[in-house]
Order: structure tokens, then sequence, then C-alpha cells
């Protein structure tokens, strides 16, 4: 018993020794980097979200009546716990809700194209009848028509699915998950003790998933909504790290023919060289 009681307190000791170690990580300058840039790629998802939502409102029977865009508050809802599992500890449980983000934005898309001009509930039928919940085959079926770029589309695709597979790694059981969990072990890692690098590794899919979610709902929001919306809004933000994205800069990139971009395509097109991904760019917002 005694032999029992000194290896349980020689446990707590070296746990309690982890637990102090980690207080130090936490307040280390790479850690408090990699939550900001946590933070960054969040809010600034929710700022272009908001944005969008604002100027659909100009046609609210349009918007109430889109799947999509009738779901951005969940993504609200969503990117927030996602943060505040993320600032716990909690990686794997905020993988799996990215997964349902892009699983479910996709869908929603599908069904607002296929019935453009239809009401919600017909939408909402058909998404109950017609729609495989078990396959993403639709992707390759989505309508992207302000990315003029043709290698861009199928790159698109490509990602979301690479994305979408990375994030059902950790819905079910898999090897994956399993290994990972087993090294981080090894390493003395376990839930509440995680380390800056594995902060990075989240924030980067995270920046994938939220990149997503914006091409899906631009596009859900039509052509007109849309071109208001970068021209006058996102694109001459700077520090808005989405311009970044090569989606979402093509996307922007498509309005060039408007008449107020006519004098400054040349510093337009430095602008989103300076800003692109996989530069500094995302590195820069989480100092």
């Amino acid at each position: 018993m005694d032999d029992i009681q000194s290896m349980l307190s020689k446990i707590q000791s070296e746990r309690e020794a982890k637990i102090i170690e980690h207080k130090k990580h936490l307040e280390s300058d790479e850690y408090q980097s990699s939550l900001r840039l946590l933070e960054v790629v969040t809010f600034d998802f929710i700022k272009g979200m908001k944005s969008c939502s604002m100027y659909c409102s100009r046609g609210i029977d349009f918007r109430d009546n889109s799947l999509s865009l009738s779901h951005i508050d969940d993504y609200f809802m969503s990117a927030i716990m996602i943060l505040t599992m993320l600032r716990e500890g909690g990686i794997n449980p905020a993988k799996r809700e990215m997964r349902y983000l892009i699983d479910s934005s996709m869908r929603y898309l599908f069904v607002d194209q296929q019935l453009w001009r239809g009401k919600l509930n017909e939408k909402v039928l058909y998404f109950d009848k017609k729609i495989d919940k078990s396959n993403i085959k639709y992707i390759n079926d989505i309508d992207l028509h302000m990315i003029d770029d043709q290698g861009l589309k199928k790159s698109f695709c490509s990602e979301y699915t690479q994305a979408y597979y990375k994030a059902c790694e950790y819905v079910h059981a898999s090897i994956r998950q399993i290994e990972e969990r087993f090294a981080l072990y090894e390493q003395g890692i376990t839930i509440g003790l995680e380390r800056a690098e594995q902060l990075q590794e989240v924030a980067e899919l995270l920046s994938e998933v939220y990149s997503t979610l914006l091409v899906f709902t631009f596009h859900a929001s039509g052509v007109s909504t849309v071109g208001d919306l970068m021209v006058d809004t996102l694109s001459p933000q700077n520090d808005w790290v989405y311009n970044g994205n090569k989606y979402i800069a093509e996307i922007d990139r498509h309005f060039d023919y408007k008449h107020e971009r006519k004098e400054v395509l040349q510093e337009l097109e430095k602008m989103r060289a300076e800003r692109a991904w996989p530069n500094k760019a995302l590195q820069r917002t989480s100092r």
C-alpha cells in the first residue's frame, strides 16, 4: 500500500510540475502569438460574414429564402465556440465542428443554386428528400461563377475535399487521430497541456475552412451584392486577413471591370501580391 501511495504521490508531483511549466509556456511570446492568430482568423471571418449579411439585407426576400444566408448566425455561433474550445485546449472537438461547417455550407449552396428562385420551405424539403448526406460529390457541381480562372476552380474543389477529409479524421475514430494522440503522450502533452505549434497548425486549417465558407456565402449572395461588398468594403481593408486568400482575391478580381477601379488596378494588383498567402501574411497578423 505504501508503494502505491508513493507512486501516486510521484505521479501527482510530476503532473503539478508539468502544469507549472505549461503556465510559463502559456505566457510565452510563441504561445500568445499563436493565440492572437486564432483570434484574427476568427474575428476577420465574422467581420466578412457580417458585412456580407448587411449587404444582403438590401434584398430581404432573397436573403430570407436562401438556405446559405439563413445560416450565417449559425456560423457565428460555431466560430465563437471553436475559438472558446481552442483557448481551453479542446483541439479535436474544434476540428469536429469545422467538419460540420464545411460539410453543411457546401450542401446549402448546392440547394440554393438548384432552386435559385425557390422559397425557403421548398429548399428545406429538397435538402431533406434529395440530398445525399453521406457524400460530398456536390462540390463538383457547385457553380463558382465568380472565380474566373478554371485552374483555381479545380484547385478549390481539390482543397475543399482535402480539408473535409482532414476534419473527418476527428469525427470518427481514425488511425491518424490515434497515432497523433499517442505521439503527444510520448512528448508529455495531454489534454490541457497543448503547445503553441498545435495552435499554429489548427489556425492554418481554420483559415482554410473559413475561407471556404466565405467563398460559398459570397456565391450564395449574388454577383451584384458581392461586387458592392468587395469594392466598397472588404477589398480596401488591407488588414482584413482573408484578402490574402487566393480564391477570395480572385473573386475580388472578378470586379476589376468596374469603373471605380480603372485608375487603381495596378496598385490593387500590387496590394494583392503583398497580401497573398502563403507568404508571411498570416504570421504578421499574429504579432
